[in-house]
This record gives C-alpha cells, structure tokens and sequence, in this order.
C-alpha cells in the first residue's frame, strides 16, 4: 500500500517533503519516499551525500546505532538504499543523531524498518540557530515500511538532528545535508520583460541619432 508524499510547513519556516511507503524490501519499492526526495533535492539544490558505503565524511558526527549490511530480521528491520551499496545504519531503539561541524538549513534521508502503528511514539527533533528545539512530523510507514524525510529551515544554523527510534529497529541511509542553494523570502531578482530590451535599445539607437546629426551640424 502507498502514501501520500508532499511538502508542508513543520514551523515558523521548516519545509518539510516526506514521502511513505508500506511494506517495503528495496528501494524500487519506495515509490513515494523516491518522488519527496527528487522534489526535496529540487528545492534544497546541492547537498553533502554520505551513504555509508565509505568513512564517515570529517564535517559529520553519527552517534547511536551502527553501520551493518545485515539488520539481522531483513528487510522488517531496515536495509541498504544506495544503488549498488550494501551498507546503511541500524538503530535498535533509543536514538540517532546526527550532527554538523558546518551548520546546515537543509537535511534529508531514508529511513525503513517502520511500524508506525506500533510504535508511534517516534519523534524528529533539531535546534535552530535561536537554539528553539523544533519537531517534525514522523513519516507514516507500516509492516516495515519506507519513507524519506527532508526538511529545509532556510537560513538557520542547523548543527544538529536526533531521530528517536523508541521501541523500534530501523535502517537510515542516503543521507542529503547542507545549505540550501535558494530562500523563497528573499526577494526575487527584477528582470526585465523581452518588451523592455525592446523599448531600451529604440531608445538607445534614438539617442545616438540625435548626436550623429548634431554633430554632422
């Protein structure tokens, strides 16, 4: 069974594209969780990518859980996402955070192994730069569901997130940080419209006539 995917406001600012899917083995499954991740990567542009194929990256922290290739109850309990990887990281209850040498505005991943039925205790928490500790909604995902969660709180100084995964086991991969390339507040740069080029150089060729025949005089 799919869920619903989309973006909605999750604070003052947060932005927030998720995406679920029900009982779920691979990625080729995860059809909702795939579409939140394209529109959150449309919106955020550039990011850091770290999939747990290689060292952790200097400028990231992960403590709880740990990094397998085998949750040890398939795919109930999480697995690798990353096309052509094996890894991922495990969290049996408790929590995971993630954390940030460079503050970031903008943090996506994958998540499975979900039960939110049974256990929809879980929570998504991070501390913006006026150090308000802010939630988002958990992503909907049943009998070891799939989902992707993003978020962007444009311009905040993002140096961490924590996933509470409660009572359940879970898998995380794929994850997407960084700056945002854009901010929908700002204002938006005035170009002319092609009319304007227009009515611009008429009057241009119109002034330098006027020099040529008073200088021709």
């Amino acid at each position: 069974m799919a869920l619903a995917t989309g973006a909605s406001v999750a604070s003052a600012q947060a932005v927030t594209y998720i995406g679920g899917d029900n009982n779920v083995s691979s990625l080729a499954q995860m059809v909702n969780a795939q579409t939140a991740r394209g529109n959150f990567l449309a919106a955020a542009g550039n990011l850091n990518v770290f999939d747990f194929e290689s060292a952790i990256p200097a400028n990231l922290t992960i403590s709880g859980g740990t990094t397998t290739n085998n949750s040890g109850c398939g795919a109930l309990c999480g697995f690798n996402t990353t096309t052509g990887g094996q890894f991922f990281r495990l969290v049996g209850g408790g929590a995971v955070t993630f954390s940030f040498t460079n503050p970031v505005d903008a943090f996506g991943f994958f998540v499975n192994g979900l039960q939110t039925n049974l256990v929809p205790q879980q929570t998504i928490v991070y501390v913006d730069g006026s150090s308000v500790t802010r939630s988002i909604n958990m992503p909907s995902a049943t009998d070891g569901g799939g989902a992707f969660l993003g978020f962007i709180d444009f311009g905040q100084q993002i140096v961490s997130v924590t996933f509470n995964a409660t009572n359940d086991i879970l898998g995380f991969d794929d994850l997407r940080f960084g700056r945002s390339a854009t901010n929908p507040n700002d204002p938006p740069t005035s170009v002319p419209e092609p009319s304007t080029y227009v009515l611009i150089g008429a009057g241009l060729a119109g002034l330098m006539a006027r020099r040529w025949h008073r200088k021709i005089a």
